[in-house]
């Protein structure tokens, strides 16, 4: 029993040092020692000769981070919490299964290798399947502690992973007799990035060409504000909060995730209520544009190719699709959309629809707003904007979720997007540490791509992050305001936004590579 407890604790500390260090806690450094109990483990596991029992231990440490991080999916769904804390924390669970397997194969020093490009596989691989959850890559750790991390410009948030993974195996292996050299390693490993960012933070940008840009935050209740009764009263305070911050310097509007509500037809999205009270505010206010979020829906013609899984609509027999939407509204009025492409699994997509449609009712869940199986973009699409006297503005009309997807991010930036924005509805958390991680995880961005990053949310957090990751003005949770913001119109293309993951599809390489040849050696083993 004595024994067991010992166990617990190690593993416990592991996941407790992950978490503690994590957003929105201000602790990142333990990040760097947070893996090390989990290695410890093996450790002792294997001297006691009882490593069946360590896959169960360090379940239990890695299932206290998912939770002690991201508890707040409960206040939207306990079924679908439940099933993505069982799910990630398992996810999390396989490089360490691999490194005890390996250990014994190739010794600890490669087996470690194999541990981190294993860790980065997973974390790449996690950002491009059909329940893709990139919230608790590693690299996210450092969102609010941007003057760590300037050099995210050329490696993404997955240069932050290798980062902790690298100095978390040099710890652990300072126990081993080479100690002098891989502490120094130690040393060496969490300065010269530091160094570096110090190094980068003080390089200016250079900018020509700022524009006032007019943040709107409504504060509605995201469970209301999808009731029929209340879309007039809220396009009435959409129009009030820009009668009072529009400025003549005001070149863009932007109003946060579904902000038109109603799952408008596209067809004669001229002819809605709340489209129509938008262009007729712009109308009043020449060369100004808007990026509004809406909720729209499509209707397939005959002989049209369809999606996989579209909607079925009886009364008409015609199959449709429903989109989270980001609606440009130009100077001139005219109209452009965008249908977000990063759906959130069991939310707006049902991945495996074979099978996870028989736990629909379980994991669905509520977001007070679009929900089911959307239809999405096939790719990234840039807002171009002509403004007044011929004044050019480009815009990533990012979509909540998107804005965690690094190099999807990328896309826009490719498609020459001057400024990101993201719109979003976060309340469905309620005042958690869930809206406020999503907010910094936008800092990440900021520097990966050197551009301005400007938030409107349906409430807390609207804010403007400069190309350093600094918030420099905000309106927080449940406050009702605009926010006036000045944005640098920047062109640098980053060595990140030009690469994308190029750390994760090495490491992809190198573990097909490195595992082929640990089995070819594994079965040479048991002929001999």
């Amino acid at each position: 029993m004595k024994k067991r407890l010992i166990y617990i604790l190690i593993t416990l500390l592991g996941g407790c040092l992950l978490s503690i260090g994590w957003p929105t806690n201000t602790l990142p450094f333990l990040l760097f020692i947070g893996l090390v109990p989990f290695l410890y483990l093996e450790t002792f596991f294997s001297k006691k000769g009882r490593g069946k029992f360590y896959g169960l231990y360090t379940y239990l440490g890695l299932f206290t981070f998912n939770l002690l991080t991201t508890w707040w999916v409960w206040n939207a769904s306990a079924g679908g919490a439940v099933f993505m804390l069982i799910a990630n924390s398992f996810l999390m669970l396989i490089p360490f299964l691999l490194y005890r397997v390996t250990k014994r194969l190739i010794g600890q020093g490669r087996a470690l290798f194999f541990f981190i490009v294993s860790w980065l596989t997973f974390e790449y691989l996690h950002f491009r399947w059909g329940l893709a959850y990139p919230w608790l890559t590693l690299g996210n750790g450092f969102a609010t502690s941007p003057n760590l991390v300037q050099w995210y410009e050329y490696t993404g948030a997955l240069g932050g992973s290798l980062w902790i993974l690298s100095v978390n195996a040099f710890v652990f292996n300072s126990f081993s007799k080479f100690r002098k050299l891989t502490t120094a390693a130690v040393v060496v490993l969490l300065v010269a990035p530091i160094l570096w960012s110090s190094y980068l933070k003080n390089k200016q940008s250079f900018c020509f060409q700022t524009h006032e840009i007019l943040v709107i935050q409504p504060n509605i209740d995201p469970y209301l504000k999808f009731e029929s009764e209340t879309k007039r009263a809220q396009i009435d305070t959409f129009i009030s909060l820009c009668k009072s911050g529009i400025t003549e310097s005001t070149k863009l509007i932007i109003l946060p995730e579904t902000a038109l509500v109603g799952n408008m037809n596209e067809k004669f999205i001229h002819q809605d209520y709340g489209v129509r009270r938008l262009k007729s505010f712009l109308a009043n206010h020449p060369g100004v544009g808007m990026l509004v979020g809406a909720s729209t829906h499509r209707f397939y013609e005959d002989g049209e190719e369809l999606p996989p899984y579209p909607r079925y609509y009886e009364p008409a027999d015609k199959y449709y699709d429903s989109y989270n939407t980001a609606l440009q509204i130009d100077a001139d009025g005219k109209t452009s959309t965008y249908h977000k492409s990063k759906l959130v699994p069991g939310v707006e997509s049902l991945p495996f629809p074979s099978v996870f449609r028989k736990f629909d009712n379980i994991l669905d869940l509520n977001l007070g707003g679009v929900s089911g199986n959307l239809g999405k973009d096939p790719s990234a699409k840039t807002f171009h904007y002509t403004l007044a006297k011929n004044t050019k503005l480009s815009i990533a009309p990012l979509i909540c979720y998107e804005s965690v997807f690094g190099e999807y991010v990328g896309d826009f930036v490719q498609q020459k997007a001057d400024v990101l924005a993201v719109i979003t509805n976060d309340g469905w958390w309620g005042n958690t540490p869930g809206h406020k991680q999503h907010m910094h995880y936008a800092r990440l961005r900021a520097i990966e791509f050197r551009r301005y990053v400007i938030r409107s949310a349906n409430t807390g957090i609207s804010c403007v992050i400069d190309d350093n990751g600094k918030v420099l003005n905000q309106l927080g949770y449940w406050k009702q305001g605009y926010l006036k913001v000045k944005a640098p119109k920047l062109t640098y293309e980053t060595f990140y936004s030009k690469t994308g993951d190029y750390i994760g599809k090495v490491a992809v390489y190198i573990f097909l590579v490195l595992g082929l040849s640990i089995i070819v050696k594994w079965i040479n083993q048991q002929i001999s």
